[in-house]
C-alpha cells in the first residue's frame, strides 16, 4: 500500500542499510512526485501572476512590480548576497587572500537591496498590521456573505459582481442603481437589483429597509458617483447637490443602514471608491473632487471609530484612489504618456478590489500606482503639484454629466 496522495513513485535521498531504512529516510520517503509537480504548478502560478503583462499593456506598474519582486525581494538579494560572500572566501583562499574587485561591488550591491527590499517589507508589515488592528478574520465565507454595490448596473460595480460570481457563485449580489442593469447575470448568480435614485434619502431609506429583509449586507462598496462637469460659477445648485448627495451623502447613510450589524458581528468590509481628483482636480469637476475626498476622509474616520468607540477590530474599511477609468463615465482622451498613466481597464479595478475583498483586509487600492507617488506631493513643494494641476488643462476629457436633472426638483429624470 502507498501513503495517502502518493503515486507510489517515492524518492529516497540514502540508504546506508537495505534491512533496516534509518527514520530520517523512511520520512524522506513520503515526498512523492506528485507534490513535487503540484510544488511546481504553486511557483509556476506565482510566476504567471507576478510577471504577466496586464491589460493595459507594459507601463511603469509593471516595471515596479518586476524590480519589487526581484532585485528589491529581500530574500532574494539576501541568498545572494550569502553566495557571494561565500563564493569571495573561497576565492581569497585561491588567490592568497586577493578577491575579485567586480565581486566586491556585487556584494556591497546586493547588501544595498537587502535593506532597501527590508524596509519596503517592513512598511508594508506595518501598513496592513495598523490598518488591521493586528488581527486577522478567519470567518469569511463567501457562500454566505452578502455584498452590496452602489451604481453596479455597468462599469466598475458591474466588475466587482462578475468578479465575485467568478469566485463563488454563491455568493449574493445586490445593486443599487438608477440606471437598470447593463448585463446578463450568470445562470444561478445570486443577484437582486434595486433601482434607487441615491440622491433621494428617503428612497434610499426605503431601498434599505427592503433589502434588509432579503439578508443582512456583510460587504458594502460604495461605489455610484456622478460629475456634472461645470465650473463652480456655472453650476446651478441642483448640480452641486445632486452630486453631493450621491457620491458622499449616500454613502454616509448606507453606512449608517448597514453598520450596525456588521459592529454586532464584528464581521463585515466598507469600501469607498475615490478618485485621484481628490487630490489633483482639475477644473470643471470642483464638486466632484470634493465628493471623492469626502470619501477618503470616511473611510480614515470610519476605522478610527469602529476601533475606539465600537471596539470593532475585524470590521474592515478600505478606499480605491482611481485614475481615469474605462467606464460609461469616461469620455474623450487623457493626452497623458501610457508607461506613466494609462487608461485603467474596469476588470483591472474589479479585480482589485475583490482581492482586498478575499484578503479580508483594511487597504488603499492605488490604480495607477503612480497615484501614489502623486498624492505624496500634497505635503511637498506646493509649486510641484500646482504644476502638475496646471498640466491637467491639457485633458481632452468630457467631464459633462451624462444624467438628466429637473430643474424644478433637482432629482434625476429618467433611468
Amino acid at each position: 500500500m502507498t501513503p495517502s496522495g502518493s503515486n507510489g513513485n517515492r524518492i529516497l535521498l540514502r540508504q546506508p542499510c537495505p534491512s533496516r531504512p534509518t527514520s530520517f529516510d523512511l520520512h524522506i520517503s513520503l515526498i512523492s512526485q506528485s507534490s513535487l509537480g503540484n510544488l511546481h504548478i504553486i511557483v509556476n502560478e506565482m510566476l504567471k501572476r507576478t510577471f504577466k503583462i496586464p491589460r493595459e499593456g507594459f507601463y511603469v506598474d509593471t516595471l515596479a512590480q518586476w524590480i519589487r519582486a526581484t532585485f528589491l525581494n529581500p530574500y532574494l538579494s539576501l541568498v545572494g548576497y550569502i553566495i557571494v560572500k561565500i563564493w569571495l572566501y573561497f576565492l581569497g583562499k585561491s588567490n592568497e587572500g586577493t578577491s575579485a574587485p567586480v565581486l566586491e561591488q556585487v556584494v556591497h550591491i546586493l547588501l544595498y537591496l537587502t535593506i532597501i527590499g527590508s524596509a519596503l517589507s517592513l512598511n508594508e508589515t506595518l501598513n496592513t498590521g495598523c490598518l488591521n488592528n493586528w488581527v486577522k478574520d478567519p470567518t469569511w465565507d463567501w457562500a454566505e456573505e452578502v455584498v452590496v454595490v452602489t451604481g453596479g448596473s455597468s462599469g466598475i460595480g458591474a466588475s466587482i459582481a462578475h468578479q465575485l460570481w467568478s469566485r463563488n457563485p454563491r455568493t449574493t449580489v445586490i445593486i443599487i442603481d438608477y440606471s437598470p442593469l447593463t448585463f446578463t447575470p450568470p445562470p444561478n448568480a445570486q443577484l437582486h437589483y434595486f433601482q434607487c435614485d441615491l440622491s433621494d434619502s428617503a428612497a434610499l431609506k426605503e431601498t434599505c429597509a427592503k433589502i434588509k429583509k432579503i439578508a443582512s449586507p456583510t460587504v458594502l462598496v460604495n461605489n455610484a458617483g456622478i460629475a456634472r462637469g461645470v465650473t463652480v460659477l456655472e453650476g446651478s445648485y441642483h448640480d452641486v447637490e445632486i452630486t453631493f448627495r450621491t457620491n458622499i451623502i449616500a454613502p454616509f447613510l448606507l453606512a449608517k443602514e448597514f453598520l450596525p450589524h456588521m459592529v454586532e458581528r464584528n464581521h463585515g468590509h466598507i469600501i469607498g471608491v475615490s478618485s485621484l481628483s481628490s487630490i489633483i482636480s482639475p477644473a470643471r469637476i470642483a464638486d466632484y473632487a470634493a465628493t471623492k475626498a469626502g470619501i477618503l476622509t470616511l473611510s480614515e474616520t470610519l476605522r478610527q471609530e469602529l476601533r475606539f468607540v465600537h471596539k470593532a477590530n475585524l470590521v474592515r474599511v478600505s478606499t480605491a484612489v482611481l485614475g481615469f477609468i474605462q467606464t460609461p463615465m469616461f469620455r474623450g482622451k487623457t493626452n497623458q504618456s501610457h508607461f506613466i498613466s494609462p487608461l485603467i481597464h474596469v476588470d483591472t479595478v474589479g479585480e482589485a478590489v475583490v482581492d482586498a475583498l478575499y484578503k479580508a483586509e483594511s487597504k488603499t487600492i492605488w490604480l495607477p500606482g503612480i497615484s501614489k507617488l502623486v498624492a505624496s506631493l500634497r505635503a511637498g513643494p506646493e509649486w510641484i503639484a500646482e504644476k502638475i494641476r496646471d498640466s491637467t488643462q491639457a485633458l481632452e476629457v468630457d467631464f459633462l454629466g451624462r444624467q438628466k436633472i429637473d430643474q424644478h426638483t433637482g432629482r434625476l429624470v429618467g433611468p
